[in-house]
């Protein structure tokens, strides 16, 4: 992409890393609420307490998400990997990174942090003691959040060199 110089522009730095950031924020909080019901107490719960921990939860899935995109781009060396051309190098490492992060978490939440537990509706690895629901956001949400942020971000540039 002829276009694409981004590498002498710090502010596209900012603004990739914004776009990632809010689109993974938006996608993840859709997610934990349609999961709610698979948690326990979560359907008794006043409404505004479950969007308050949703709330939290997206917080810090939007920070794996952007911590876990950094570290793609710094094996790949390139940041800007979303828009100059995937590697299958860049969106696994995107990919494990955050799935990692959610396996350990999840343990850690469910066991000794107490901090939720899964309801009898969520299916559980075996192996990892994750549930299904969790494993499959940090799949699906990060290929729908570069996606989007590639198109996004693509669209910034062309409007910004106007």
């Amino acid at each position: 992409m002829v276009f694409l110089n981004v590498v002498l522009r710090p502010r596209s730095v900012v603004v990739l890393a914004l776009m990632i950031w809010g689109v993974s924020f938006f996608l993840h909080f859709f997610w934990e609420m349609v999961q709610v019901p698979f948690f326990t107490d979560m359907t008794e719960a006043r409404h505004w307490d479950v969007v308050w921990l949703c709330t939290r939860a997206t917080i810090g899935d939007a920070n794996i998400a952007i911590g876990a995109y950094a570290v793609a781009g710094l094996i790949s060396r390139d940041w800007f990997w979303v828009v100059s051309g995937w590697r299958r190098t860049s969106l696994s490492v995107y990919l494990a990174v955050g799935l990692l992060v959610t396996i350990l978490f999840e343990y850690w939440a469910t066991g000794e942090g107490d901090r939720w537990n899964y309801g009898e509706l969520m299916p559980v690895v075996t192996w990892t003691g994750t549930g299904v629901l969790p494993l499959a956001q940090w799949v699906f949400l990060p290929l729908l959040t570069v996606l989007v942020v590639k198109w996004m971000f693509l669209g910034w540039l062309i409007l910004r060199d106007k």
